[in-house]
């Protein structure tokens, strides 16, 4: 599988604007930004990331990859809905995810790549490239704190 197909993949299934109707009010949501990487890990696990008040990054994991998608909301959204939104977010993308990923664990054999950059936000851009970097160069993605 050559980059250019996994680039053509998440363009076709990935970029889009998804609408949601999220405690009785529509809500769009626009995919960004798509970055695929390898996981030491297996399991199947998603997390959630919030940026700020409309922008946020939701991170499937399964197959021994995880697929960050960096998603921007129409207005901003209240933390009460966060649970509501993921749920509607991997119902509705975990077939595009899995495809993606099913192709990529054939053939990828790179550590990570930044698969679309569709106007992402000054903030999500940083977000997107510190994980690309730390991907690439084998460190934890998630940031360590001490007890205090």
């Amino acid at each position: 599988m050559t980059m250019e197909e996994l680039y053509a993949i998440a363009r076709r299934e990935l970029a889009r604007d998804l609408v949601f109707e999220i405690e009785g009010e529509p809500v769009t949501v626009s995919i960004k930004g798509v970055l695929l990487a390898r996981t030491d890990s297996k399991g199947y696990n998603f997390s959630f990331f919030e940026l700020s008040e409309n922008e946020f990054v939701l991170a499937v994991q399964m197959k021994g990859f995880v697929v960050y998608l960096g998603m921007e909301a129409d207005e901003e959204l209240d933390e009460a809905v966060y649970p509501e939104l993921v749920r509607a977010l991997l119902e509705h993308l975990t077939p595009q995810i899995a495809l993606l990923i099913t192709k990529a664990e054939k053939e990828y054999e790179g550590r990570a790549d930044l698969l679309l950059d569709d106007e992402m936000s000054p903030d999500l851009k940083e977000f997107f490239f510190g994980l690309l970097v730390r991907h690439r160069q084998g460190k934890h993605v998630y940031e360590q704190t001490e007890v205090a």
